[in-house]
């Protein structure tokens, strides 16, 4: 065979790169889009955003609120991209990069309010009491289109039970091992890591809802803290990060080195495989939750969007503010360091010999929460596919197995796949929502026109609308 042929992850690599155009095209539209119909949602709707998150208003029992939705959301969005993804897009496209990040995640607050309003307009209660929903319901409901609406549920299942728990927990365990180095120590984490995941999934999305409540808070405020202490106790200090991201917010510097399209790529892209707007996944827990109007999970998820970016921009600040970017890549090549490594390095640079071991837990945390949610969303698409509880008991059995044995074996070949599988659903959320994106304008409002009016819990009748067809939970 000859020496010039392509390996099966250089071709899958190769597609993922050019494919990607396509969906990161449309989420830019669906976003522009939306902030255009929307009338600036993201300014407009900024308070109303946190009010509808953070209020207590009850919900059906058996059901979800808004906060554990949203808390379980977040768990599946702040993960190890968070921590990862803004070093790789700062030492791939510059600190420019992070500039076109915070573009781009504006407009997927625009896209997001999108997707997850009308996620919750075609939403369907199961027999076990619960809310269901996401791009297969959707699909099915709004359009009518079950084939399609079939294989974007087994892709999804596909991506979530296999794809990412298997990376997640490849993470978790590199981390683990990295930062607490003793005999068999990958096998005490698999067993520890399957336990675990045994542990909470067997509890159900109630338990899930539950741990996420006060877990994803409680480490995203502890990142913030540990950010916060590194860029003070850095040479560059905050100003400069801050400089050095518009100074190049148009131009790649010298040390790295690329074009300006290159750059506002991985910076779309970073952003977009991080926050998820446009791409759908999120509409299948966002879908669960019991509110008075679809608007409502709009709104409470495009916040979501804009804590996400936060997050990753905590960890860029961190780089950027430990010096110049060519002191910066010159660490990077002299040491031969990757993303995580290089944040450990600046994080122990700054606060000490703690680092290793404060971003190990930090990876485990965020790929945990992950992990939960890839089963909630697994377990919401297969109940699309099936009512067959045999099928549950499967899913788990999978799961778990996955987790184990992913624990001693990563594949970059299944982190490409799962990539062009994500852009798959990415073209495919982003045409569904362009056809059924009026019905989101005329919730909108609708539902400022009940805020204009003195109503302070604004409630949705579906009477409202121009076509009704395919709703089946709303009076």
């Amino acid at each position: 065979m000859s020496g010039n042929c392509m390996s099966l992850l250089e071709i899958l690599e190769l597609i993922n790169e050019y494919f990607w155009y396509i969906p990161l095209v449309l989420i830019v539209c669906l976003g522009l889009y939306g902030t255009f119909k929307l009338k600036g949602i993201q300014i407009r709707d900024f308070k109303e955003m946190f009010k509808v998150t953070f209020s207590k208003e009850e919900h059906k029992k058996g059901t979800l609120s808004t906060l554990q939705v949203f808390c379980v959301s977040m768990g599946n969005r702040i993960g190890v991209g968070n921590i990862t993804g803004p070093v790789m897009a700062i030492t791939v496209g510059g600190p420019g990069a992070i500039f076109w990040m915070w573009i781009f995640a504006i407009l997927g607050m625009a896209s997001s309010a999108i997707e997850t309003t009308i996620g919750q307009l075609y939403k369907v209660r199961g027999e076990d009491g619960e809310y269901h929903g996401g791009p297969a319901y959707t699909i099915l409901n709004g359009l009518n289109m079950r084939r399609v609406a079939m294989f974007v549920a087994g892709v999804m299942i596909l991506m979530y039970i296999v794809g990412f728990v298997s990376m997640e927990v490849s993470g978790m365990t590199n981390a683990l091992c990295g930062a607490f180095d003793f005999e068999y120590n990958n096998v005490f984490f698999a067993i520890l890591l399957t336990a675990l995941t045994a542990g909470i999934i067997i509890g159900g999305l109630q338990r899930i809802a539950n741990i996420s409540l006060w877990l994803v808070p409680a480490m995203a405020l502890l990142w913030l803290v540990l950010a916060v202490v590194s860029i003070a106790l850095s040479a560059g200090g905050i100003v400069n990060a801050f400089v050095m991201i518009f100074q190049y917010a148009f131009n790649v510097p010298a040390a790295i080195g690329g074009t300006f399209g290159a750059m506002i790529l991985i910076g779309m892209k970073r952003g977009v495989l991080s926050n998820e707007a446009g791409i759908g996944t999120i509409t299948n827990v966002s879908s669960m939750a019991d509110v008075e109007h679809p608007v409502k999970q709009g709104l409470s998820q495009a916040l979501g969007v804009l804590i996400d970016t936060v997050i990753s921009t905590l960890t860029a600040l961190v780089i950027l503010s430990y010096g110049s970017i060519e002191t910066i890549m010159n660490v990077k090549k002299t040491y031969d360091l990757d993303a995580t490594n290089l944040l450990q390095y600046v994080l122990e640079d700054t606060i000490g010999g703690a680092a290793p071991y404060l971003v190990a837990l930090f990876l485990f945390v965020f790929a945990f929460t992950c992990l939960m949610g890839d089963y909630v969303i697994g377990e919401n698409n297969l109940a699309f596919i099936t009512k067959n509880k045999k099928g549950k008991y499967a899913i788990i059995a999978i799961l778990l197995a996955i987790v184990f044995l992913s624990s001693f074996y990563a594949s970059d070949e299944i982190i490409a796949i799962v990539d062009i599988l994500l852009a798959v659903c990415g073209v495919i959320n982003c045409l569904v929502m362009f056809k059924l994106a009026g019905k989101a304008v005329e919730l909108y409002h609708d539902y400022r026109a009940q805020k204009a009016a003195g109503k302070e819990t604004p409630v949705f009748s579906k009477d409202i609308l121009s076509d009704t067809s395919g709703i089946t939970e709303w009076e």
